[in-house]
């Protein structure tokens, strides 16, 4: 952005290591390839821009395709080219694309009759073509998750989704004429530790050597500049500028400094968003009276104004060198500034509801549970209808219009029976879930009131103090996390006390968020509790709240069971004559022999490893502030978030150049072992095994030092002493082992940068939420990560295949709110208001609890419910043809959502969707539509009952509407209005829609 003209290419490293079978993603490949292809085509434009090309150590290491192999122009698509549905797909497998149902993932594609998704293996999101008569009559982008398109576009290339087939034997350097060469301080050993891999990986394995040797690499640099001869040529030295926004007047550090910059004679530039630009403009106008606006930071030299220039780009820091200043907004603005134009939405909370598929188990709201068996033709050839198979081999019919009654139920489908279709248990059993639930919905309600009424301390520190303090976080806020710090801070101010979950995977940022709340309550004068479950976890959290709050004037203690008793004497002392600001430890921090001079705020971290007694006392005054912190929130607590109890902040939003963790579940055997052990070694990387029982660490250990004799091996477990333990953790984490073989007490608290492979032997022994946990102990780095589920030769039962199965599915990076969720799906949520784990969501799932609190919770209101359907009747019942949505399982769940839509609005969101994904709708889906259409009508405006035919169509209101009915040119017949023209109704459900639709307009 400060180069608009410039051509900037970067050129990713392969997400795979040398010696692996796998390749690398397609999305990878896809941009690899796109860059190559790009200085390819520079390379023949001698008068053109030179590129600057941006690439890591690793990639400078990898052996490339010579420039002539990307000579081949990728495939290119316009609106109006004829087109071939099933070549088209074909030539798209042949380029490495993947044939998919649903379009999610780069380097996928799926065709529906005239209308084809595809995803580009080098684009930043999907898109879909739509075919009208052999030809594109439209290109669109849309989003892969809400399946709805945006912009449209007149032409894409399609980039390459598998590598040229041609040999690998040329550098990076043979791909660029020969300029300049600029490397990072870690650039050069990354790339030279790439290379040692490769070599050790070639002679284990008796393959090729995949990197450029050394030798060749320093032959190929020699016609270029390094950054050396640069500095020798001109002498200049880039530096920091000053965090104005942490001194006590910005304004007048700002004006000297810029007064000094021009008296050196440099060029001077503010660069930020453009809102940050408008708001400085207008604060610092006596600052900068001759601002202008630029693109292209060279006009900077060239200009003869002498006053600063403002440029619109992402930038979070200022520099400066002999010639140039430039001046970052969050320079000056510190934690306001907007770093993005503008922070998406919050992400809702709750469960979109997992999809329905064939052998399910439901519960039918009036039959109780089933098997869904699938769709079938309906009995009287219109349209379709939803078989579900009961006790003793029973089955029932639902018309798809009931679909909205059928609930999926994600538990253990091995814990619950199917129902008997005339039987009487359900009904009994339905009665006695409804009561329970209205008695939770009124004490809910109850409880809101209560909390309502509570008043908590007005927490603004002073900005300068909090300022520096922020300064102190060495990276940029990714926008999940900044939207989540905004939102503790309006909290801590608001006078309410906060009670707010901080959803987040492991390394997602979640502790700088309880350093920001700590800061504010500490420089505001109030006292903080940080718990942590483990002493490790306390440990790490000690040492860097400690670090973070040196120059702030708070003092930082610990107090664990590790303290020895006159630590804990002087730390309780301190803390009750409110010398201690901050106290980091595990549940000793709320002892009987603790008290506290201010306590504001206490934040628990990894709240699922606490006991309910723990989080009691840890919750204790509600008025105190409350920050709980989790990757996979217990499901009573995610539960709670979703029903309103408590604020929800989630972060999904990956640290930049943070990789998914490669997740397979495999049976385990020695080859697997000594691979990726060795290969983690090689890599300088460390590697950690995990059993679920201290007694399996003997056998394991036997195995590791017969497979891998020459690699180093620490213990951790749970029965050793505590400063024992404390010991092995830190040995570990400054690398001097190779391999951690511990039990799941490495689940929190233990960040090694440099760990990189897991494997978790007998991982059906473990939780959904604990496999999680382990997992995000590796690949926390800039390298991918791999964990490998190994299980027993022995047969496991459904619902841990399924559990593995979870795991292995959601590994992109920011699924764990999505594995907390199919946790609360298949365990259920315990009861919302005690601490009993057994509750009437497991009996009835997620949600279809939800549905009957919501409806609990409208009455307890007192809110006016509905308590009738009203009758439709206009002869064809329409559906989705399996012609034009071919896949049964798709056209189920949208059967379901149809059903379940609440007003013309979301129908119309959900037509325009349909049109979107599957082309144009045939009749008998445009039917099925008006069909609901009608039936919102006839609820809106209290129509009873609807029979629409060709002669005529009668309305039967609910009540009185004479004077309306009228007015739309209705008349009156025994009870019912009847509407006619002078010819029949061509389609008697639309004309229907029409007249209510009227109707509701002059309502």
């Amino acid at each position: 952005m400060l180069l608009p003209d410039a051509p900037v290419i970067h050129l990713p490293a392969s997400d795979t290591l040398p010696g692996e079978d796998a390749p690398a993603s397609p999305a990878n490949i896809g941009h690899r390839v796109t860059a190559l292809r790009r200085l390819r085509a520079l390379s023949g434009d001698a008068k053109g821009a030179k590129p600057v090309v941006v690439t890591s150590g690793e990639a400078a290491a990898r052996r490339y395709q010579q420039p002539e192999a990307f000579d081949a122009a990728p495939p290119l698509i316009r609106a109006g080219d004829a087109i071939d549905p099933e070549s088209f797909s074909a030539q798209a497998v042949a380029n490495g694309y993947f044939a998919d149902d649903r379009i999610d993932e780069p380097g996928e594609i799926a065709v529906r009759g005239e209308v084809i998704d595809l995803f580009p293996a080098d684009a930043g999101g999907p898109v879909r073509i739509d075919i009208a008569n052999g030809k594109i009559s439209a290109i669109h982008h849309f989003d892969p998750v809400t399946q709805m398109r945006g912009e449209a576009c007149d032409e894409l290339e399609i980039g390459r989704a598998a590598e040229p087939e041609e040999a690998a034997d040329a550098t990076l350097l043979d791909h660029l004429s020969p300029g300049i060469v600029l490397f990072s301080p870690q650039a050069e050993k990354r790339r030279k530790r790439f290379v040692r891999l490769a070599e050790r990986m070639a002679k284990e394995m008796k393959i090729e050597v995949g990197a450029v040797s050394d030798e060749r690499w320093t032959e190929a640099l020699k016609d270029w500049r390094t950054e050396s001869d640069i500095d020798h040529e001109d002498g200049s030295v880039i530096e920091a500028v000053p965090r104005f926004a942490e001194s006590k007047s910005t304004a007048r550090a700002v004006k000297r400094f810029l007064a000094a910059e021009r008296e050196a004679g440099r060029g001077i530039a503010l660069i930020g968003s453009e809102r940050d630009l408008r708001f400085l403009r207008v604060r610092l106008k006596e600052v900068l009276p001759a601002a202008h606006e630029i693109t292209d930071i060279r006009a900077i030299e060239n200009s003869e104004n002498s006053g600063v220039a403002l440029i619109a780009a992402p930038l979070d820091r200022g520099a400066r060198n002999k010639q140039l200043t430039l001046i970052a907004a969050a320079d000056i603005l510190g934690t306001r500034a907007s770093l993005q134009q503008g922070l998406a939405a919050a992400q809702p909370v709750g469960l979109g509801g997992a999809e329905m598929r064939i052998g399910d188990l439901v519960i039918h709201e009036s039959h109780g549970f089933a098997e869904v068996l699938g769709l079938e033709p309906a009995p009287d050839g219109e349209g379709e209808v939803i078989a579900l198979k009961y006790a003793d081999d029973d089955r029932r019919l639902v018309p798809v219009r009931d679909a909205g009654l059928l609930w999926r139920y994600g538990g253990d489908s091995d814990s619950v029976k199917l129902d008997k279709l005339e039987g009487k248990s359900w009904n009994k059993r339905r009665a006695a879930i409804d009561n329970a639930v209205a008695e939770t919905a009124t004490s809910l309600i109850a409880l809101a009131e209560e909390r309502a009424k509570l008043e908590a301390s007005v927490m603004e520190p002073d900005g300068a103090a909090y300022e520096r303090f922020v300064a102190g976080f060495p990276y940029t806020e990714t926008a999940d996390q900044a939207r989540a710090i905004a939102e503790v801070r309006e909290d801590l101010a608001a006078g309410k006390p906060m009670e707010r979950l901080i959803i987040g995977d492991v390394g997602y940022g979640k502790t700088e968020v309880a350093l920001r709340a700590a800061a504010i309550a500490a420089l505001s004068g109030y006292q903080v509790i940080v718990a942590a479950p483990t002493t490790v976890l306390a440990r790490q959290h000690l040492d860097e709240f400690t670090r973070r709050f040196s120059d702030t004037g708070v003092k930082v203690a610990g107090l664990s069971r590790l303290s020895s008793a006159a630590e804990k004497k002087q730390v309780q002392e301190g803390l009750a004559d409110g010398s201690i600001g901050v106290v980091v430890g595990t549940a000793a921090v709320v002892g009987s022999s603790v008290t506290y001079a201010k306590l504001g705020l206490v934040v628990i971290d990894e709240e699922q490893r606490f006991g309910a007694a723990d989080k009691a006392k840890l919750r204790g005054n509600k008025s105190v502030h409350l920050l709980v912190m989790s990757a996979t929130p217990i499901p009573r607590t995610l539960h709670r978030a979703m029903i309103g109890l408590q604020q929800v902040s989630i972060i999904a939003t990956p640290p930049a150049r943070r990789q998914p963790i490669r997740t397979t579940v495999s049976q385990l055997d020695d080859a697997t072992i000594r691979l990726a052990l060795r290969r983690e070694k090689a890599r300088r990387g460390q590697s950690f095994v995990v059993v679920p029982r201290i007694a399996d660490l003997a056998d394991m250990r036997e195995m590791l030092e017969r497979l891998v004799p020459d690699l180093t091996l620490l213990e951790a477990h749970g029965k050793l002493p505590g400063a024992e333990l404390d010991e092995v953790m830190i040995n570990f984490a400054s690398g001097k082992s190779d391999i951690l073989l511990a039990t799941n007490i490495i689940e929190t608290g233990l960040d090694v940068p440099r760990a990189n492979t897991m494997l978790i032997w007998r991982s059906d022994r473990f939780g959904l939420a604990q496999l999680h946990q382990l997992r995000g102990r590796v690949g926390r780095g800039r390298r991918r990560g791999q964990v490998i589920l190994a299980t027993a030769n022995e047969e496991i039962s459904e619902a841990t295949q399924k559990r593995l199965r979870t795991l292995a599915t959601f590994d992109q990076l920011g699924s764990g709110f999505a594995i907390a969720g199919a946790d609360l799906d298949q365990r259920g949520g315990g009861d919302i208001l005690s601490d009993a784990q057994a509750g009437h969501m497991k009996l009835i799932g997620v949600e279809l609890y939800q549905h009957l609190l919501e409806g609990a919770l409208r009455r307890a209101r007192g809110e006016e419910q509905r308590k009738w359907q009203p009758e439709i009747r206009t002869g064809a019942a329409g559906g989705f043809p399996p012609e034009w949505i071919p896949e049964e399982e798709v056209r189920l769940n949208l059967y379901v959502r149809l059903a379940r839509l609440k007003d013309r609005e979301e129908l119309q969101a959900f037509e325009a969707e349909l049109l979107d994904r599957f082309g144009t709708l045939p009749d008998a889906a445009s039917a099925l539509i008006d069909r609901a259409r009608l039936t919102m009508l006839a609820i809106e405006m209290d129509i009873r009952a609807v029979n629409a035919g060709p002669a005529a169509i009668a309305f039967t209101p609910l009540q009185e509407k004479g004077a309306a009915l009228k007015a739309q040119g209705l008349v009156p017949s025994d009870g019912r209005w009847l509407a006619k023209d002078g010819a029949p109704f061509d389609d008697p459900a639309a004309a229907a829609v029409s007249v209510l639709e009227a109707l509701a307009e002059g309502d």
